[in-house]
């Protein structure tokens, strides 16, 4: 087993996790663990309850109007991948040879812009990469500016996995349908739900992608995407052809399809395959188990990072200031050092997990200035404590001071 003296890297995942995750992922195992959905007996109904539990549950959380519109998915990236892949494999086949245009930001993670990268770069799509300012944020106005009534879809994260800068993503999705009408507005939730207030009909958003194993507490593997009517329209209530996005992943689903094609409602329609319903009974344990007090002790440990590291010479705070709305997350450089080699020996000399580099976010990383080389990212979780914080200050003191002195020797 690993030591670990100060875990700090819940942005990654969080840890530890409840003890009532792992309790209800055994209990599964042991009792429940059919085939959800695969038949009739005993084992197969049981299977199905915690999945369809999490999905009513998920749904409440984000404010979705019907549970059936949460999509039960692999994890976050997982999410954008069937959301990205569904609207522009919808558009470019109902739409050929017209490019449909797609807006995004330098604040995402890669599994936007890889994805749409590949669409970009075999010129399927027209892609604009609004920037952002040294913190991280993204103007709304100039997101907004870049939609057309041509933009087919409009990619926002709502937090930055690297700098914890939350953006404005409820003001984009209540203006983007007067300026875009036929944009839909993705937005990759993966650092927030569980966090901060999330609200899809108010904030107007249609598809919204979820991470289960970061602020939710659960395992990895699991993660849902919310689907909303203007994306995937109920049968009876519109032209069965309104439905924007595509089914790119096909398979069994238990329910009854005629011939070769999906079924047309969700979520089977996006949902084919056996679910990770070990992960999800865990998922549902961590949700349930969620305590008043937590947000408010990551906030807490978040000022004192902030507080700490901004008096350090040496170091260089990067993302917003401690007033800013933000997540429990602090990106920082050492002077003239290597981000990754700060967080090994972090890790290697106080035992405290932090995570170097460019947080499979290149493209803020050089509009934030900390280019190829990226940051150290710290990020405190629900059960992080003083003591910990402390220790990790007390290891970045300590290296710093070592190196000034092995600098000054030169």
């Amino acid at each position: 087993m690993a030591t670990v003296s100060a875990y700090l890297d819940n942005a990654a995942t969080s840890w530890p996790k409840p003890r009532a995750v792992a309790d209800a992922m055994c209990a599964f195992l042991r009792d429940a663990a059919g085939n959800p959905g695969r038949g009739g007996h005993a084992l197969a109904r049981a299977a199905v309850e915690p999945v369809e539990d999490v999905r009513e549950r998920l749904a409440g959380l984000i404010g979705s109007p019907c549970p059936n519109r949460v999509v039960m998915t692999h994890g976050c990236t997982d999410s954008v991948n069937l959301a990205i892949h569904g609207v522009l494999r919808g558009a470019l086949r109902k739409c050929p040879p017209k490019k449909p245009k797609v807006v995004t930001s330098v604040a995402e993670h890669n599994a936007v812009t890889r994805t749409l990268g590949c669409y970009h770069e075999s010129g399927e799509i027209e892609m604009e990469i609004v920037p952002c300012d040294g913190t991280g944020f993204v103007d709304p106005e100039a997101f907004l500016a870049a939609c057309t009534p041509c933009t087919a879809l409009a990619c926002l994260t709502h937090a930055s996995n690297a700098a914890g800068t939350v953006q404005a993503v409820g003001e984009v999705g209540r203006r983007l349908r007067e300026r875009s009408p036929c944009a839909l507005f993705l937005v990759d939730a993966a650092q927030t739900v569980g966090h901060l207030a999330v609200d899809v009909i108010a904030d107007e958003i249609d598809l919204l992608a979820i991470a289960g194993h970061k602020g939710l507490l659960g395992p990895t593997g699991t993660g849902a995407l919310f689907v909303g009517c203007r994306a995937f329209p109920t049968p009876g209530e519109s032209d069965p052809e309104a439905a924007r996005m595509f089914c790119q992943r096909r398979g069994g689903t238990g329910a009854v399809a005629p011939g070769l094609n999906m079924p047309n409602v969700l979520p089977d329609a996006l949902e084919a395959g056996t679910v990770n319903a070990v992960g999800f009974a865990g998922l549902l344990a961590a949700i349930d188990a969620r305590e008043s007090g937590w947000h408010e002790n990551e906030a807490a440990l978040t000022k004192r990072l902030l507080g700490s590291l901004g008096a350090t010479d040496g170091v260089t705070l990067r993302g917003p200031g401690v007033d800013a709305e933000r997540t429990p997350v602090v990106l920082f450089s050492v002077d003239g050092a290597c981000p990754r080699e700060i967080g090994r020996e972090l890790d290697e000399r106080f035992g405290v997990c932090v995570r170097g580099g460019t947080h499979c976010a290149p493209l803020l990383h050089q509009a934030i200035g900390t280019g190829e080389a990226g940051a150290v990212r710290v990020s405190p979780g629900w059960a992080s404590t003083e003591a910990e914080v402390d220790l990790f200050i007390r290891g970045i003191e300590t290296i710093v001071a070592e190196r000034r002195v092995a600098g000054a020797s030169r």
